[in-house]
């Protein structure tokens, strides 16, 4: 950590961009900014972290006011204007909100604060959201490659790997992606299975419930707000889909993982 600065009510940037010869992290707590960073661009808002690498242009435009950290940092073995790490979004949600707020808590009260006990504190805070950013880009590269699997000559299934894939985590029938298609529930089954080695619903399970394990090791969440995030109606048959495929409870999995 370089410097940390808290704003409570940000109503406005000073300036709409600008180039830093060090990384920079925007962490909202609350309000909406727009932003632009190299090729990448999109909206913050609370709970985003967004990081803007040496030498690259950060442009802004304000939403609504921000409460916001606004930290310079270096990284190990990165030089001024030559970024060490290639980053998969400049922006990243932790899942882990509990403890991104906790982190937020204690840098509002290390806010001003120059002896280096709470240097020393913050520059500790600074390595965990750094942490939290890195669980959520590695959660999503994992994902992406759940999706790269499904790749067939049958260009159809194709098609239907990458429907399932958007649609996984919602609940849905499996009819209305074989109407789609033009096919039967029966024809989509078997096409399938000889595509992928597993059938449709398989693939949709095994999406949901690898997305589950890492909100069972990564956050706090109930097996309900799991189950929801994963498009089950409720915990109970989240956990019994869950134990078919892991062979353990979700609950004994959180307890033999976590440490």
């Amino acid at each position: 950590m370089v410097s940390h600065t808290y704003f409570q009510r940000k109503e406005f940037f000073e300036e709409s961009e600008d180039t830093y010869p060090v990384w920079v992290l925007f962490g909202l707590a609350a309000g909406k900014f727009r932003f632009w960073i190299g090729e990448q661009s999109g909206e913050a808002g609370p709970g985003d972290l967004i990081f803007c690498p040496p030498g690259c242009t950060f442009k802004r435009e304000m939403l609504s006011p921000l409460e916001l950290h606004f930290i310079y940092f270096n990284i190990a073995g990165s030089q001024p204007f030559m970024p060490a790490l290639q980053l998969p979004t400049v922006l990243s949600h932790p899942l882990d909100g509990k403890r991104l707020a906790s982190n937020y808590a204690y840098l509002r009260k290390l806010h001003l604060t120059t002896d280096p006990r709470s240097f020393h504190r913050k520059q500790m805070i600074l390595n965990d959201l750094w942490q939290l950013a890195c669980e959520n880009w590695e959660g999503e590269q994992q994902q992406q490659e759940l999706s790269n699997f499904a790749d067939s000559e049958d260009s159809l299934m194709n098609q239907a790997a990458e429907w399932l894939y958007r649609h996984a985590y919602t609940p849905f029938g499996m009819s209305e992606l074989s109407r789609s298609l033009g096919l039967s529930p029966v024809q989509l089954t078997r096409r399938f299975r000889k595509s992928f080695r597993m059938t449709p619903s398989y693939f949709v399970k095994a999406l949901r419930i690898r997305k589950g394990a890492g909100l069972l090791l990564e956050t706090n969440m109930t097996l309900d707000q799991i189950a929801a995030h994963c498009g089950y109606e409720n915990g109970f048959y989240f956990s019994r889909v869950f134990a078919q495929l892991m062979s353990v409870s979700p609950s004994k999995f959180r307890e033999l993982n976590r440490v």
